[in-house]
C-alpha cells in the first residue's frame, strides 16, 4: 500500500485487481521510508475489496491441510462500539473463512471458521498506541497461533478447530466485514501466503518493502502494518 495515489496494487503472483470503497481511504505519510505511504481508514465507511474468486483464483489460504495458513499485518484499533474489527478478512453467511482482528482492548487476534461447523479464535498481548507487525497462523497440526513483531514468542494460541472453510467465494476485505465492523486505523502493508511460515520469515517480511515481495515466493500468507488511532 505504498503507491500514494489511486488504487491498492497486488504485488503477489496472481496480480489481483482491487477496489476501494466509494468513500475511499486516504493516503497519508508512511512511518518508514521502506513502506512509503499508508492508507488511513475512518472506521465507518472505508475499505479495500479484493474479489479473488471472480478473477480466476480464489484465495483459500488454508485449503491445503498439509500447509495451513498465515496472516500478517501491522495493527491498531478503532473508535466505535464493536469489540473487534478486522484488518483483513474473508467470509460471509455460511462462507466464513478467516480474519485477522484488533480488539478494543488493543489485543491482536485471529479467527478461523468452518463453513458448516463454526470455528475458533485467539487473542492476547497489547498493541498500545504504536505500530506493530501482527502475524496469525493456522494448521490442523498446530492450531491457531498469534505473533507480534517477528519474535519467537507466541502471544496467544488456540486449539485445532478442524478443517477450515474452503468452499466460500466471498471477496477479501481490508478494514471491513460485509456484515458490519469497520476499522479506524492506518495500514501500510498486508501480505498473504498459502502456508504457515517460520518466525524468521515473519521477520524478513517485516523488513522487506512491497516491491521486493515479487522476489520472495516462500514467505507467509498474510502480513499488515497498522497504526492505532487512540
Amino acid at each position: 500500500m505504498d503507491e500514494g495515489s489511486g488504487n491498492v496494487k497486488d504485488y503477489g503472483p496472481n496480480n489481483f485487481k482491487t477496489k476501494m470503497s466509494e468513500n475511499a481511504p486516504k493516503w497519508v505519510g508512511g512511518k518508514k521510508d521502506t513502506f512509503g505511504k499508508t492508507l488511513q481508514f475512518d472506521g465507518h465507511s472505508n475499505f479495500v475489496k479484493v474479489d479473488a474468486a471472480s478473477q480466476g483464483y480464489d484465495f483459500d489460504a488454508h485449503f491445503d491441510k498439509s500447509k495451513g495458513m498465515t496472516i500478517l499485518r501491522e495493527t491498531g484499533t478503532d473508535k466505535h462500539g464493536q469489540m473487534r474489527q478486522p484488518i483483513v478478512m474473508k467470509g460471509g453467511l455460511k462462507e466464513w473463512e478467516f480474519a485477522l482482528y484488533v480488539y478494543d482492548s488493543l489485543e491482536p487476534g485471529i479467527s478461523v471458521w468452518g463453513c458448516k461447523t463454526g470455528g475458533g479464535d485467539t487473542w492476547g498481548g497489547n498493541l498500545g498506541n504504536e505500530w506493530h507487525y501482527q502475524c496469525g497462523t493456522y494448521s490442523i497440526k498446530d492450531g491457531i497461533k498469534l505473533y507480534l513483531d517477528g519474535t519467537e514468542k507466541v502471544i496467544a494460541q488456540g486449539d485445532n478447530v478442524g478443517d477450515p472453510c474452503a468452499e466460500g467465494n466471498r471477496p477479501i476485505f481490508i478494514a471491513h466485514r460485509e456484515d458490519g465492523q469497520w476499522l479506524n486505523t492506518e495500514i501500510a502493508q498486508i501480505r498473504m501466503w498459502e502456508r504457515v511460515i517460520t518466525v524468521a520469515e515473519m521477520a524478513l517480511a517485516m523488513n522487506t518493502n512491497s516491491l521486493a515481495v515479487r522476489r520472495f515466493n516462500k514467505l507467509p500468507i498474510a502480513w499488515a502494518e497498522v497504526k492505532s488511532k487512540l
